[in-house]
């Protein structure tokens, strides 16, 4: 009797235990993990940065010059509400296209680009947040200048990382001097920062930054409360 009584306790938990393990495997089914969109990067055939969900089914660009006082108003008070409201669910994805004005926003441009698609966003608003430091062409010492009227834009580049002091903001972010020289260097990235600004430019008829687009469409202004009905219809 203790025998058959201990069998049938022993059916019972295997029976519960059974159930509970399907229980959790529907429950497991019923409620998959959220994705994280805010940690998904790509990078475009025309070399501009995305963040977000690939298809997400509402698309913001915009076109920045990190030279531009109002582009980094943008970055710093407005974008943190378009990501966490609508980048981070999946349903806006955000891209970053260059409209270089001018030799010192070419630097920046190419420095945000260190480390890879990654560290680009990153990148991309440490140079805003700090751009009163460094945006200040009357640090270029003459024969910096010099490079940049003889057609010696790399020469330029290089002189101006050290002399704006942007090799000092680019080690806040992990790049050594090295590395940002190398990112100086990189030719493939001058072709597609430079493509990007001329295809803005001279296609789009884009003369302003910030500069947004949604699904191809430009906005009139650039602050979150007249963006946000464009991105939520």
């Amino acid at each position: 009797m203790a025998s058959r009584f201990t069998n049938q306790v022993r059916n019972a938990l295997l029976v519960l235990t059974a159930a509970t393990a399907i229980g959790a495997g529907a429950a497991a089914l019923a409620a998959p993990a959220k994705t994280n969109w805010l940690l998904t990067f790509s990078v475009t055939p025309k070399g501009s940065h995305v963040i977000g969900n690939p298809t997400a089914p509402t698309k913001l660009v915009e076109y920045a010059s990190y030279t531009c006082g109002h582009c980094a108003h943008f970055e710093i008070d407005e974008v943190p509400q378009v990501k966490s409201q609508f980048v981070a669910n999946g349903k806006v994805s955000f891209e970053i296209r260059n409209l270089v004005r001018d030799p010192m926003d070419l630097t920046a441009a190419m420095l945000a680009r260190c480390g890879g698609k990654g560290r680009f966003f990153g990148n991309h608003r440490h140079l805003m947040a700090t751009q009163a430091q460094w945006a200040q062409g009357s640090k270029l010492t003459k024969a910096t200048i010099d490079h940049l009227e003889a057609g010696k834009t790399l020469q330029f580049m290089l002189g101006a990382y050290t002399e704006l002091g942007l090799d000092t903001i680019m080690a806040q972010r992990g790049v050594t001097a090295t590395q940002g020289k190398a990112c100086l260097s990189n030719q493939a990235a001058f072709n597609a920062i430079i493509a990007m600004t001329e295809e803005a430019t001279q296609t789009l008829k884009i003369n302003s930054t910030p500069t947004l687009m949604v699904n191809g469409k430009i906005i009139d202004g650039h602050d979150f409360a007249t963006l946000k009905p464009h991105l939520a219809p």
